[in-house]
Order: structure tokens, then C-alpha cells, then sequence
């Protein structure tokens, strides 16, 4: 098996080295890594023993990794499973706020496995860059770089001073530890969508969104689009129009503070059956598909909370409809069809 992935991030090669360089904290945002153990680490090299739990499959495995910081950081299987097991990871420099991130595996699995564990090493080895990726995205912005060349690298992720807490075996991956936008999180703390969320919950998801503000007849999704957004109203009304902006609009429904708009569409990717419009000024929480999928294996509890979220607000609104047919049913029947 052999994989190759390339993907540009806005963060400095530092920054994404000391990521995977960083063994210890791999079953923070790893799925399947249940421990992570440095065994030795010196300026140009470092040993780590990783321990692997997947569909009721459990070993472990040991690299020794030659590394030159920032630019390259190899792979060598020292103890492990594998026939081969071995790879390279590059951070070419783009800018002073930006790099690429190449990554290139060679797997294959030992007789002794056999094929009944060949899926498990082909899901260790294909995930193993998403995991990465994922976790990149959540890396604080860089800063804008000023007179020292120094002070142009961010905040990285190194370990903190205080003793970090051994990874859990029971595979549950800690919380992704993030600072959203104090306006943002407000909103969020206030909105239906963190109904079921803990505050440190609530952190991890208002880093992922956006607050927007639209002044009067602005455009938030125009009708006939696709719109992978979730919106949350925070403030003022929204309307939804079809025919917005020609002599035949029609209004179809207000949408106030709370309410969420574009639910169905930023689950299923239809096309949007009208505009909304915002009626006045209007602030909305906004949260992209791809961000929130990518919830999924780090933090899946946040996940499953949004949804029940989503979906009892969904069912709401089809019981409200559901209660206006019948009414009107009952009032044709009534009126023997007399208006």
C-alpha cells in the first residue's frame, strides 16, 4: 500500500512540523490511536512507541524517525506488525503565514496478520493524514509578521509546562482544546444549537463558525443555489422570498432570532427553493458542512448534540405544518368548500 496526500495550510512550516512531530498528543486527535509514547527525542531525532485500537484489533508499534526541523520528518519502523512501514512528511514554506504539507506511507502488513487484518492497517495508514489535516485547521491563525523574524512564528503547539494527562485506553479522544471569538461563542451559548453542549463544547464548536452581520435586503443564499451553510439568527429577521428582487416576489416565512434557516439544505445540498433575505439588519452564526464533518472523528459528541439539535427543530416545524393542514382540512370540510 502506498499513499501520497499534499495539502496547503495557512500556517507556517513551524508550526505543522511541531504537529506531527509531537507523538504524545496524537491520541488527542487520532481516532484509532489509543497511546502515544516518546521513547526518545533529541534535535534530530525522535523514537515513539504508538498503540493501536480498531474494530476490536489491538497492537502497537514503534518508529524511529531521523527529522530535520522544520523542513522533513521520516518515518522508520522499529518494532511492529509491518513488513514495511515507512514514510516521509515535508513542510515546504510558502510564506511567512503559509506552507505546504506533503506526506508519502509505504505499508504493507506481515504474514503473521495475514488478510483478516489487512483492512485494519489499510484504515490505520489511509486516515492517518485526514487526522492531520483535520487537526491543522484547528491550529490558531498566524500573526502578520512585523520586525523581528522571530516573533513571525505562532504559537505552537508544543507541551505545556504542567504535566499533560496519560492518554485514556478506553479510545475516547479528548476534547480539542480551542479560543473562538468571545462574540462568537456569545452567540452561540445563547442559540437552541448548544442546547445539549457543555461549555467547553460550546468552545470547540464557535471556533468552527462565523458571525455575519447583513444590513437591509442583503442576499444570505439566493434562491435556485446550493448552500452547505447552517445559519443560525442571532438577531433581527430574515425573510424567505421566492422570486426575490422581481415584481412577483412573494414572502413564504419570517424568520426571528433562534430559528435556524438552511437546515435541510446544509444536510442534504438541494437547492435552495427560495431566497432569504435579510429584513433589516441581521447577525447569523454560520457554520460550514465541511468544518462540521470534521467533528466526526475528533470530537463525535459534538456531532451527534448539533443534530439532535437540528433535528428537533426540523421536527417542530413539520409538526406546526401538520397542524395547519389539518385545520385547513377541517375548515374546507366545514365550509363544504365555500371560501
Amino acid at each position: 500500500m502506498r499513499f501520497r496526500r499534499s495539502l496547503l495550510l495557512s500556517h507556517p512550516a513551524e508550526a505543522l512540523f511541531d504537529l506531527v512531530e509531537q507523538a504524545e498528543f496524537y491520541p488527542r486527535f487520532i481516532p484509532w490511536c489509543a497511546g502515544a509514547t516518546i521513547l526518545e527525542r533529541s534535535d534530530d531525532l525522535v523514537t515513539a512507541r504508538i498503540d493501536v485500537a480498531y474494530r476490536g484489533m489491538r497492537f502497537d508499534f514503534v518508529t524511529r524517525n531521523p527529522k530535520r526541523r522544520p523542513e522533513w520528518l521520516q518515518v522508520r519502523l522499529a518494532e511492529g506488525p509491518f513488513r514495511r512501514f515507512e514514510g516521509e512528511w515535508r513542510f515546504v514554506p510558502l510564506s511567512a503565514r503559509a506552507s505546504r504539507l506533503d506526506f508519502e506511507l509505504h505499508c504493507e502488513v506481515s504474514d503473521f496478520f495475514g488478510r483478516l487484518a489487512t483492512p485494519v492497517f489499510d484504515h490505520v495508514a489511509g486516515t492517518l493524514f485526514e487526522a492531520f489535516m483535520r487537526r491543522a485547521e484547528l491550529l490558531p491563525a498566524a500573526p502578520m509578521p512585523v520586525s523581528s523574524p522571530a516573533s513571525a512564528l505562532p504559537p505552537a503547539p508544543r507541551p505545556s509546562p504542567s504535566p499533560e494527562p496519560e492518554p485514556t485506553q478506553d479510545h475516547e479522544a479528548p476534547m480539542t482544546q480551542v479560543s473562538p471569538d468571545p462574540a462568537t461563542l456569545e452567540s452561540l451559548r445563547g442559540s437552541k444549537l448548544a442546547a445539549e453542549l457543555s461549555p467547553e463544547q460550546c468552545a470547540v464548536l464557535a471556533a468552527l463558525m462565523t458571525l455575519r452581520v447583513l444590513r437591509d435586503k442583503d442576499v444570505l443564499v439566493r434562491e435556485g443555489s446550493a448552500d452547505d451553510h447552517l445559519h443560525v439568527i442571532v438577531d433581527g429577521v430574515l425573510g424567505v422570498i421566492k422570486g426575490a428582487g422581481t415584481p412577483d416576489q412573494v414572502l413564504l416565512q419570517s424568520l426571528h432570532a433562534g430559528d435556524f434557516a438552511g437546515e435541510l439544505g446544509f444536510i442534504d445540498g438541494m437547492e435552495r427553493y427560495a431566497s432569504m433575505v435579510a429584513l433589516g439588519e441581521v447577525r447569523v452564526l454560520e457554520l460550514q458542512r465541511a468544518k462540521f464533518e470534521s467533528l466526526i472523528r475528533t470530537d463525535p459528541e459534538i456531532l451527534y448534540r448539533v443534530m439532535r439539535a437540528i433535528v428537533r427543530a426540523v421536527h417542530l416545524v413539520q409538526r406546526r405544518l401538520s397542524m395547519q393542514s389539518t385545520e385547513l382540512s377541517n375548515y374546507i370540510y366545514k365550509q363544504h368548500g365555500r371560501y
